[in-house]
């Protein structure tokens, strides 16, 4: 009997410590949570992970700013635009063409009032806010305060792109003249690159940072020549290779932990890996500039005729959800945990939580 069991444990061992196959776990994805945008209802909250009702700051629908700290449209002067974090509190106002800009608290209480002629952009979590000057020539950076932090101020020929880190660790600046400032969350540069130095006469249009912030991806231009750069968390290039077609505007796309790079391009999604094409899907209709992606630590999302698509990090299908074309276009953002994050449509706003 003993002799059974050492053999059996000696056994379980060789086979334990022999078995050299990478394990591909397929995550269970699920919708948690519902809430009609218009109607302000939705389904309970979930009892496991995180509360979107004390997560998120609100939303917007029909050009109204709803909270879910107050439960309520706050009444707002037509002539102001709303800006607001989108995963921490309070609101901006601010006029098209103004000199001003107004910070209310969750409540609706008005804490400062500043002479700002520039639009705040103030992604996730407020940190920095950008602000963005009439001519996009400069990116002035300040805090939730409306104080200058970090490097003040960013100069560059046209603002093209930026992308907030979805981790609140900074964010990414773009210019169409190679100019690319990787910030963190004070404002302080990581690395600042002339990307034109290298690249003359070429037109950058795109950026893209990955989830955990040690990746981004350059989308640019050279005569009719679409390229990509992929960058570490120094700014140094890792890859470089140039796109199958030539598209003369922004390109919306996301950068995964290990610098793969899936494209949501108007006619194809794609994914490179290693600088190299893995995949392309062709799409029956060719449509508009605007292509929703994102991507956490372990999927890609993409929606592609209107059918939202979840991907592995290996590039593998391993769920897919069909979306009325009348709730399209939608947008997706992160939650607080890295197991939730949020699609918006023209009507609700669902969680998706990660087990």
């Amino acid at each position: 009997m003993w002799q059974t069991i050492i053999y059996s444990f000696g056994f379980f061992l060789l086979f334990f410590f022999s078995w050299d196959v990478d394990l591909n776990l397929v995550p269970n994805i699920r919708e948690t949570w519902v809430w009609n945008s218009e109607g302000r209802f939705g389904t309970t909250s979930p009892k496991i992970g995180e509360d979107p009702l004390k997560t998120i700051n609100g939303y917007k629908v029909g050009g109204r700013y709803y909270s879910f700290r107050t439960g309520k449209f706050p009444e707002i002067d037509p002539k102001y635009l709303v800006d607001f974090p989108l995963l921490a509190n309070g609101y901006l106002l601010y006029e098209k063409i103004g000199d001003e800009v107004d910070f209310f608290s969750d409540s609706g209480e008005l804490f400062w009032k500043k002479p700002i002629n520039s639009y705040p952009r103030s992604g996730y979590f407020a940190s920095p806010v950008l602000y963005l000057s009439g001519d996009n020539n400069t990116v002035f950076l300040m805090d939730e305060s409306g104080n200058r932090v970090g490097k003040s101020e960013l100069n560059g020929r046209f603002l093209t792109d930026y992308q907030f880190d979805s981790k609140n660790k900074g964010v990414i600046v773009l210019f169409s003249g190679g100019e690319l400032y990787r910030l963190d969350e004070k404002g302080n540069v990581l690395f600042e690159k002339e990307l034109s130095k290298d690249k003359k006469d070429s037109f950058f249009k795109s950026v893209s940072l990955s989830p955990d912030g040690k990746f981004s991806s350059i989308h640019y231009s050279l005569l009719d020549k679409d390229f990509v750069e992929v960058l570490d968390e120094a700014g140094e290039t890792v890859e470089e290779f140039s796109l199958p077609k030539f598209y003369p505007h922004k390109l919306y796309f996301v950068t995964g932990n290990d610098g793969s790079v899936i494209f949501n391009l108007p006619d194809s999604l794609v994914f490179y890996k290693d600088g190299k094409l893995v995949w392309e899907k062709t799409k029956s209709k060719l449509g508009g500039v605007y292509q929703s992606i994102f991507n956490m630590d372990s999927i890609y999302v993409a929606v592609t005729e209107s059918e939202m698509q979840i991907y592995n990090t290996k590039g593998n299908l391993i769920r897919s959800k069909r979306i009325p074309p009348s709730e399209l276009p939608v947008r997706f953002f992160p939650g607080k945990t890295s197991s939730a994050f949020y699609m918006q449509s023209k009507s609700d706003l669902i969680q998706f939580q990660i087990f």
